[in-house]
C-alpha cells in the first residue's frame, strides 16, 4: 500500500491544499492520502478566533470527499498535547504496517527538517514527498535531499506542483471565493467562522460614519446585546449587525446609487422613501461582500427598517433596538425600550406602528413591507388591500 501523510494546521483548509494534495496523490500514484490536522502545532500559535479542532476536521472530511483517493484522519486530534509528526508516523506504522509511508511538506519545512523533533527515527519511518512550486523551490528542495539522504539516508521525492498564491492568513481575511471550496465556504459560512473581532468592525465603520451616527450606532449595539442576553440570540451576531446596520448612512444618493449598480441591488420603494430606505440594502451588501458576514446578519441588516411579514429574532431586535437605543428620544420610547426586554413581539409591533406614524406624519406612505408585516399581525392598518 502506497499511503501518505499530509498534516498541517487546516485553518481553513483552501483550494491551495486541495491543489498539493492532488498532485501528491497522482505524482506518487497513492492508494490513499491522509489530510490530517494538527491539534496542538508545537512550532506555532493557533491565531484568535481560529476553528476548533473538530471544525478544522469537518473541513478537511469536506474537502477529503472532493478528492480522489483522499482521507480526513482525526489520529492527531485523538491524541492529548503537541502535535509532533515523529509520533504521529509511529502510529501510522502500528495501523499500516505494510505500507510504504510518505510525509507531504512544502519547500520551507523541508529546509529545516532536520532541526524537527526526532529526524532520524522519521528518516526511517518514511520518505518525504516535497511540493515544488517552482523551478527555483527545485533546486532549493534538490540540494536539501542531497545533504539530508547524506546525513540521515532520507528519501525524498519531488512533487511538481505550480502554487495558488494564497495563505491560509489571507484566506482566512478574505474568505475569497476564489481561494476555498464553496463547499468548504458553506461550512465556515453556516458556523461563522473567521469572523473579523467587534473592536474591528467598530473601528472600520467609526472611519465611514459622522460621530453623531457613530454614537447612535454604539447605543443600538449596546440596546441590542441586552435584548439578545434576554432572548437567547448570539452577543457576537447582535452586535454585528447592530454595528454595521447603519455603515453606509453616511454616502450621498449618487454614491448609493453607484453601489447599487456594482451590486446588483434592485430595490422596489419609491422616491419618497429612498432616502431613508436605501442605505439598509447598501449596507446589507456592503456586510456580505466587505466584512463577510453571513446570511443572518446581512438579512438583519436589510430589514432594519421596515420589518418584514416573517422575521427571525436577530431581525426582531435589530429592528427594535434601532428605533429605541439610549439617544432615541421621540414621545414612547421608554415605554418601547421597557417592551423591548419583556415581550419581543409586542415591541415589534409597536415599533411598525410607530414607523407607519411617523411617515404619515411627514406626509408620505409607509413603505409596503412595513404595511404587509402589520397587516400580517392582524393590526388594523387604513390603507389599501397590498398583500
Amino acid at each position: 500500500m502506497r499511503l501518505a501523510m499530509y498534516g498541517g494546521t487546516f485553518n481553513p483548509i483552501h483550494l491551495g491544499h486541495m491543489h498539493a494534495a492532488r498532485a501528491v496523490v497522482e505524482g506518487l500514484s497513492l492508494d490513499k492520502l491522509l489530510l490530517m490536522p494538527a491539534n496542538v502545532p508545537p512550532h506555532k500559535t493557533m491565531p484568535q478566533g481560529s476553528a476548533s479542532p473538530a471544525q478544522r476536521l469537518d473541513m478537511c472530511r469536506i474537502a477529503a470527499d472532493l478528492l480522489d483517493r483522499v482521507e480526513a484522519c482525526p489520529l492527531e486530534l485523538e491524541r492529548t498535547g503537541p502535535s509532533y509528526t515523529v509520533d504521529t508516523l509511529e502510529a501510522l506504522k502500528q495501523r499500516y504496517p505494510q505500507a510504504e509511508v510518505w510525509l507531504v511538506v512544502g519547500t520551507d519545512m523541508v529546509l529545516t527538517f532536520d532541526r524537527w523533533r526526532e529526524p532520524r527515527k522519521m528518516a526511517q519511518l518514511c520518505r518525504l514527498a516535497v511540493v515544488a512550486r517552482d523551478e527555483s523551490d527545485r533546486q532549493r528542495i534538490a540540494e536539501k535531499a542531497r545533504q539530508l539522504r547524506e546525513s540521515l539516508d532520507l528519501g525524498i521525492d519531488i512533487i511538481d506542483c505550480p502554487a495558488l498564491p494564497m495563505s491560509s492568513t489571507q484566506v482566512r481575511e478574505s474568505l475569497d471565493e476564489t481561494l476555498l471550496h464553496p463547499a468548504v465556504l458553506d461550512y465556515i459560512r453556516q458556523n461563522k467562522l473567521y469572523l473579523p473581532a467587534l473592536e474591528t468592525l467598530r473601528a472600520e465603520v467609526e472611519r465611514r460614519v459622522s460621530p453623531k451616527r457613530m454614537a447612535h450606532i454604539l447605543g443600538c449595539e449596546r440596546m441590542a446585546a441586552q435584548m439578545a442576553q434576554r432572548y437567547g440570540v448570539d452577543d457576537y451576531t447582535v452586535r454585528a449587525a447592530a454595528i454595521l446596520h447603519d455603515c453606509t448612512k453616511a454616502l450621498s444618493e449618487k454614491e448609493q446609487l453607484t453601489l447599487c449598480e456594482k451590486w446588483n441591488i434592485i430595490f422596489d420603494y419609491d422616491e419618497g422613501n429612498f432616502a431613508q430606505l436605501i442605505h439598509a440594502d447598501t449596507g446589507a451588501e456592503t456586510a456580505r461582500r466587505v466584512f463577510k458576514m453571513p446570511d443572518d446578519i446581512v438579512d438583519a441588516i436589510r430589514t432594519h427598517t421596515t420589518g418584514d411579514t416573517h422575521m427571525t429574532d436577530l431581525q426582531k431586535i435589530l429592528y427594535v433596538a434601532d428605533m429605541c437605543e439610549e439617544s432615541r428620544t421621540w414621545p414612547g420610547v421608554e415605554e418601547l425600550r421597557t417592551l423591548a426586554l419583556t415581550d419581543l413581539e409586542g415591541a415589534v409591533t409597536a415599533a411598525m406602528e410607530r414607523t407607519a406614524a411617523f411617515i404619515r406624519e411627514q406626509g408620505k406612505e409607509p413603505y409596503y413591507k412595513t404595511l404587509d408585516a402589520l397587516k400580517l399581525r392582524k393590526l388594523p392598518v387604513e390603507t389599501e388591500e397590498r398583500i
